[in-house]
This record gives structure tokens, C-alpha cells and sequence, in this order.
């Protein structure tokens, strides 16, 4: 009699869900997780902040010309990809009344980039030789020229200006974004940071550059996130993850859900060994 009143309560209590259940919505809003995550998923994904290469091309007139500008990609371990200001302009258009902002001067943003030393001294011997190309601050003879300028007078803009590229990658190495900077040269060389208690740190310098315009190159993106080789690194996380997720549930299954999850584990560890997202 009592296994009877458990399935009339059981079977009561289902109705009663049933009957109380509101209808499922969330698929149809405009906002919903399963909608942000597909549309994340079509564009590859977010951007990842640490991967990106920094690269210094010198002026065709320069006359110090160095070959460790090829070698800074390797030792530039921050940057920032530059914007822009455009300043309004405030104007009236019959000479009175209220006035209306028009777009005026453009100022890009300036580049600030940290560089990591080298042992030899090339990197920071070559931001230095930079600027003391700009305008000659050797004060030992003020009255000779170096390389045709006086003490404290500027040399010819060709003489220094460059032009730098920052590019950016997805996590398969794949370019994403070039921006490329025009007629660059620093205006701030910052200090170098020494001392005895500084033992598990690296040498890095601090420099600020001017730059007159930008330009972007976006590059034909990789297929979607599921159809996305992924990277060796990438791929062996995932391989793992999936691996276990796949042998915790590889016990007898007691219900539909179980057999479920069994067979999407699988199907995940298997994307996962072949390589894909």
C-alpha cells in the first residue's frame, strides 16, 4: 500500500511541475549565452593580448644604419597598438547663434613599447645611437660638427624617422591585424633600472615614440572556431581535459543523461586528438 501512495505522490508532484513549468524563452531572446558564445565563435574567438610582434624598419637615409633594429622583435615584451584624436572645431554657421563642433586636427596616439636588454648591449646601445641622431647633445666640442650638426641643433628628419609594424596573431600563429606606423622616431628614452638586489629580474628600457600617421591590414581570418586548427599546446590541454572528462564517465550508464554525456565526451575527445576546436 505504501509503494502505491509513493507513485500517487510521485506522479502528482510531476503534474504539479508540469503544470508550473514556464515556457523555455531563452533560445528566442536577442540576448542569451548560447547566442553570445556562437557569435564569439564565428569571429574566432577573443583576441589574445600576448601574442603580437613588434617590428622596426630603419629610414633608407639614415646614416648610423644598425642591424640589431631586426633583432628588437624578439626583446619587445610590451606595447600598445596605437589610436587617434581627431579635435572638434567649434564653429557657427551664419557667424551667430549656437555653434557646432566639426572634426579639426588629427593627433595619433604616441607608441610606448618596453624592450627587454640583452647582455651584449646592442639593444640599448641602439635606442641610444636613435636619439642622439634626432638633435647632437654631445657637448665635448660644441663649435665641430657630428655627422652634420652642431651641438644641440637637429638633424635632417630623414636621418631618423622609421617606420614600425605591430602585428597581432590568433593562437594558431595565424596574422590577424598589421598596424603599421609612419615616420617614427622616440622622443622619450627612459631610464634603466639596476641593482644587487635585482636578481631574478631582466634589464628592460622604457621608450615613448612619436609617429604622423597609421595605417591597418587586416588579414583574411581563419574559419570558425570548430573548423580552427589549434596549437600544440592548445591541443595537448585540450587533450587532456577531454581524456578525462571521457573516463569519468565511462561507468555503466543508469539513465538517458548519462549516455549523453558519454557519447559528447567522446565526440570532443576526438576533436581534440585531431586537432580541432
Amino acid at each position: 500500500m505504501a509503494k502505491v501512495t509513493d507513485i500517487a505522490k510521485t506522479l502528482f508532484n510531476l503534474g504539479k511541475g508540469v503544470g508550473l513549468e514556464k515556457p523555455r524563452e531563452g533560445g528566442q531572446k536577442k540576448f542569451n549565452l548560447d547566442k553570445f558564445k556562437g557569435a564569439l565563435q564565428q569571429d574566432n574567438s577573443l583576441m589574445r593580448a600576448n601574442r603580437y610582434v613588434v617590428t622596426i624598419y630603419p629610414g633608407k637615409n639614415w646614416t648610423w644604419i644598425s642591424d640589431q633594429a631586426e633583432q628588437l622583435q624578439f626583446f619587445c615584451d610590451a606595447v600598445n597598438i596605437p589610436g587617434v584624436t581627431i579635435n572638434p572645431t567649434d564653429i557657427t554657421r551664419l557667424g551667430l547663434g549656437t555653434f557646432d563642433r566639426r572634426p579639426g586636427r588629427m593627433l595619433p596616439s604616441e607608441i610606448s613599447a618596453s624592450f627587454m636588454l640583452d647582455q651584449n648591449g646592442k639593444n640599448l646601445n641602439f635606442f641610444q645611437t636613435w636619439v642622439t641622431n634626432i638633435v647632437n647633445m654631445d657637448a665635448r666640442s660644441v663649435n665641430s660638427e657630428k655627422g652634420g650638426a652642431l651641438y644641440g641643433e637637429q638633424y635632417y628628419r630623414d636621418n631618423y624617422i622609421a617606420t614600425m609594424d605591430i602585428a597581432t596573431y590568433d593562437v594558431s600563429a595565424n596574422k590577424i591585424l598589421t598596424l603599421t606606423a609612419y615616420e617614427v622616431w622616440p622622443n622619450v628614452l627612459g631610464d634603466v633600472t639596476v641593482g644587487w638586489a635585482q636578481n631574478d629580474e631582466f634589464a628592460r628600457v622604457q621608450l615613448n615614440f612619436q609617429l604622423r600617421y597609421w595605417t591597418t591590414d587586416l588579414q583574411d581570418g581563419p574559419d570558425p572556431a570548430s573548423d580552427r586548427a589549434l596549437g600544440g599546446f592548445e591541443r595537448l590541454i585540450r587533450l587532456g581535459t577531454a581524456g578525462q572528462s571521457l573516463i569519468s564517465t565511462m561507468s555503466t550508464p543508469n539513465n538517458v543523461g548519462d549516455a549523453i554525456n558519454i557519447v559528447s565526451n567522446a565526440q570532443t575527445f576526438l576533436g581534440a586528438l585531431g586537432g580541432k576546436n
